[in-house]
Parts: C-alpha cells; sequence; structure tokens
C-alpha cells in the first residue's frame, strides 16, 4: 500500500504543469537568449558584451515567438537593436530568425 502511494505521488509530482507568473516567464526568456547570444563560437566576452533589455512575445502550441531589445557594446561603441527568435517551452533550443 505504502508503494502505491509513492509511485501516485511521484507520477502526480510529474504530471504537474509549471505555472510561471508573467515577469518570470519574462525573465527566463531573457535569460534564453542571453544565453543563446555568449553560447556562439568565436565569442569574446572581453571585446563583445549583451544586455537583453526587453522582451516581447506570443505563446505558440510548442514554442514562445519573441522579439527582444538587445543592447550590445564593445571597444567604447555601442548600439541597441532588435532581434527576433523562436524559444521551445522547455527554454532550451533557441533558433534565432534573421
Amino acid at each position: 500500500m505504502r508503494i502505491l502511494i509513492i509511485a501516485f505521488l511521484l507520477i502526480s509530482g510529474m504530471a504537474c504543469k509549471r505555472n510561471l507568473s508573467r515577469s518570470d516567464l519574462e525573465n527566463q526568456l531573457k535569460l534564453s537568449m542571453h544565453k543563446f547570444l555568449i553560447s556562439r563560437p568565436n565569442y569574446d566576452s572581453t571585446k563583445l558584451k549583451f544586455d537583453v533589455q526587453k522582451v516581447y512575445f506570443f505563446e505558440d502550441k510548442a514554442i514562445y515567438e519573441c522579439e527582444f531589445v538587445v543592447h550590445m557594446w564593445s571597444n567604447g561603441h555601442d548600439t541597441t537593436g532588435v532581434m527576433t527568435a523562436t524559444i521551445t517551452k522547455d527554454f532550451t533550443i533557441v533558433k534565432r530568425k534573421l
């Protein structure tokens, strides 16, 4: 009987979907995009810095369609631009659009 109760609790715990607040979701999307930008090949953090300032997103069935406002600076020069990307619901895969 004890095994059934433990199995039930484990299954129900895994079945629960994590609900994020809007601000937590925005922060997680910004963090995913930042990780994507700094994990590029040949990225040198001493020369180029990124700051993801804002995110506008649409939640689809399996992905988030996102538009990011990114501040970038390098060697005394800086610019702010818009980058678009799709991010999976588990925040692991980022596909940047051009």
